[in-house]
């Protein structure tokens, strides 16, 4: 059904209103983009060196007995799973449920209890029926360090109490503006080191000398890096999370705006049409008066 002249100019108004929320929401997430994706690049080699550093530091002494390193039969496992509070961000928080469908596939025997971080993926998962075992918002700023050393003293006590007998985080890695993918990280017990590491560190000829005994470094060293490794994991999503909210936002302003310039023209054609038949009308009139 042809629309009126005055309906097509409330659609092109009502467009235009929404295009400046979505202008804003693209600069806000650009400006936190910028912030923490700094943060998560700059980090990354720092987190995966301690990594390496703490796995080959075990690897390098015979009496490892530390609780956080010992290997159990794997029967429950805790899986923290990182999304958004917020939507409008494409397709960032769907890949992440997948990829918490696909490592319930590949653990399917074992017993497994989610940890959400994201209002997001909290919902969306509780809905498919999968078991919270607690819920935290996604954390911003300062708060980010406190938070992240509740969950991960949460996660140490079930894990040293035998509660859980392993622990993963799933969550989004910042490659670029528009590439951002699913990982899952084993965060206890730290994992041990991979045959392509052993190789690398025996170039490397490393060997520890600890003082002044393993176990109290190790003791110093261990809640260090785990709260680290889910620090960077946060900013990590968070970077992803902002980029694919950028991006939705842009791609959405450029919609409005082509969508917009379509109902210009159709605005205008309908003028011209109804100017037209205004003309024609008058000028019937006139030739009826005139005989």
């Amino acid at each position: 059904m042809p629309q009126s002249p005055r309906e097509i100019l409330r659609r092109i108004r009502g467009i235009k209103s929404t295009q400046q929320i979505t202008k804003a929401m693209e600069m806000v997430a650009a400006v936190k983009l910028n912030r923490v994706r700094t943060q998560a690049e700059s980090s990354r080699p720092y987190v995966n060196g301690m990594g390496t550093i703490m796995r080959s530091l075990c690897s390098s002494v015979d009496e490892v007995e530390h609780p956080m390193f010992s290997e159990k039969e794997i029967r429950k496992i805790n899986l923290i799973v990182i999304t958004s509070d917020r939507g409008l961000c494409g397709t960032f928080n769907v890949n992440v449920i997948n990829a918490v469908e696909k490592f319930f596939t590949e653990h399917s025997e074992k017993e497994i209890s989610i940890i959400a971080i994201g209002r997001k993926g909290c919902d969306a998962l509780s809905k498919m029926g999968y078991n919270i075992e607690e819920y935290h918002d996604v954390p911003w700023g300062d708060d980010i360090e406190k938070k992240v050393k509740d969950i991960n003293g949460y996660l140490t006590d079930g894990f040293t109490s035998g509660r859980v007998d392993s622990v993963y985080i799933l969550y989004s890695k910042f490659e670029n503006v528009l590439v951002h993918v699913p990982e899952t990280v084993q965060h206890l017990p730290i994992p041990q080191l991979t045959e392509e590491e052993k190789r690398e560190i025996v170039k490397w000829s490393v060997d520890f000398i600890v003082e002044p005994s393993f176990a109290e470094v190790v003791n110093q060293l261990i809640p260090s890096y785990l709260e680290t490794q889910l620090y960077h994991s946060v900013i990590e999503s968070l970077a992803s999370e902002y980029a694919a909210r950028m991006v939705s936002m842009r791609n959405a302003n450029d919609n409005a705006e082509e969508v917009i310039q379509e109902l210009t023209l159709t605005y205008n054609k309908a003028r011209q049409a109804t100017i037209t038949r205004e003309l024609i009308d008058i000028i019937g009139g006139v030739e009826a008066l005139n005989g």
